[in-house]
């Protein structure tokens, strides 16, 4: 395992290397983007076969089940999923379609004992066996074992839960996430408490949204009186891990760690930054010493629509603040600032896109994380390049 000071050390120690020269994390060179990656619905088609339906996906966190019999749903993707946790505390994947007529069996979250279809009530244990066929006698001779809920591939570890919504997909956390998967050891992100949810709907593309978690460029500018009031704008500490990508963002208040010498430095200088993480394909994963800000971005019904996925989820005691923020206050505080600010923004960008008039957008040396990404979605859409030279 990663020896936590060390590594919160060393990020703090980039950040204050950043600041006193005026650096950030950084690109060899501008990388101009094809703007038919925001506007093109073949491409969409092809990202939702590929990009969505071949990876697996961070859906939730061990704290959304807390316990034997806790259920999940979403269906983000046309298709339903049920989440559950067995009185093994086995979490398990399931098409949420009762096996006799397709009927849903469970809408949002909470505790039950069993499954019991709201159409004919059908039974079904929380590992997804058939139990009970309602009035029996005059429905006929089946062969139970035929009629379970159809599987699919999940994982829990480092108190994340993924989910493939392809029964086929064979896959590991270990393996998706590479050499990013060590540092969510540090974390104990399975000690959390949910905060809060929220549902965005937006008139952009979906990596339109993507785009505006991953660079600080514009924190001096968009949230002067917000993210700008305590953090540095246009200075971040950049890794790239395979298709993830993770940006440290500083703090004003990193500047005190000049006060004492870095032998000195404690895993309390985790106090003066966030780590942001792209978790390919969808997800912006934000951790600091108190929260954790998870998003999930999904394409809406088109190329130009987004759904995005707000749950903030608590690390320390809930009596401690965020920045002077209470955990509810944190929360909503985050909802105006992406709504208001971000998603303000990006869906007029959006506008101009669609235009077509305009045929590439650039990213700068200092917005490497962008670059990233898109690589890794073209890559993973198994298109040629997005980058115009």
């Amino acid at each position: 395992m990663l020896d936590e000071r060390r590594v919160l050390v060393d990020i703090a120690a980039r950040l204050l290397k950043h600041v006193d020269e005026g650096t950030t994390g950084s690109a060899p060179d501008p990388w101009r983007l094809d703007n038919r990656v925001y506007t093109d619905p073949e491409l969409l088609a092809r990202e939702r076969a590929t990009l969505f339906r071949q990876n697996p996906l961070l859906v939730c966190f061990s704290a959304d089940l807390p316990e034997p019999g806790s259920f999940f749903t979403f269906d983000d993707l046309g298709v339903p999923v049920l989440l559950t946790r067995d009185r093994d505390r086995k979490v398990n994947a399931f098409l949420n379609a009762c096996a006799h007529r397709g009927s849903r069996l469970k809408s949002g979250c909470g505790k039950t004992d069993a499954l019991s279809c709201p159409y004919h009530a059908w039974r079904f244990d929380l590992q997804g066996r058939l139990v009970r066929i309602a009035q029996e006698s005059t429905f006929g001779p089946v062969d139970k074992s035929q009629y379970h809920l159809v599987r699919l591939p999940v994982e829990e570890k480092y108190g994340m839960i993924y989910v493939g919504v392809d029964p086929e997909l064979k896959f590991t956390i270990d393996a998706h996430l590479g050499a990013l998967a060590q540092y969510f050891e540090l974390w104990n992100l399975g000690e959390m408490q949910l905060v809060g949810e929220h549902r965005f709907d937006t008139k952009n593309n979906w990596k339109l949204t993507v785009d505006t978690f991953f660079e600080g460029y514009h924190f001096s500018v968009v949230h002067k009186d917000s993210v700008g009031d305590y953090a540095f704008g246009n200075i971040s500490a950049y890794d790239r891990f395979g298709p993830h990508q993770r940006l440290a963002y500083p703090n004003k208040s990193l500047l005190t760690l000049k006060d004492s010498a870095r032998e000195q430095w404690t895993t309390a200088v985790f106090d003066h930054f966030q780590l942001i993480h792209y978790l390919y394909p969808n997800v912006s994963l934000l951790v600091s010493p108190t929260a954790v800000e998870f998003f999930q971005f999904y394409p809406g019904a088109t190329v130009g629509e987004c759904i995005s996925r707000y749950r903030c989820y608590w690390r320390s005691d809930p009596s401690r603040s965020d920045q002077g923020r209470d955990p509810q206050v944190h929360f909503k505080w985050v909802v105006q600032v992406v709504e208001n600010e971000d998603y303000a923004i990006s869906q007029t960008i959006q506008q101009t896109l669609n235009t077509g008039l305009r045929p590439f957008n650039t990213f700068g040396r200092n917005e490497p994380a962008l670059i990233g990404i898109h690589e890794a979605l073209a890559g993973g859409a198994r298109v040629e390049s997005s980058r115009i030279r």
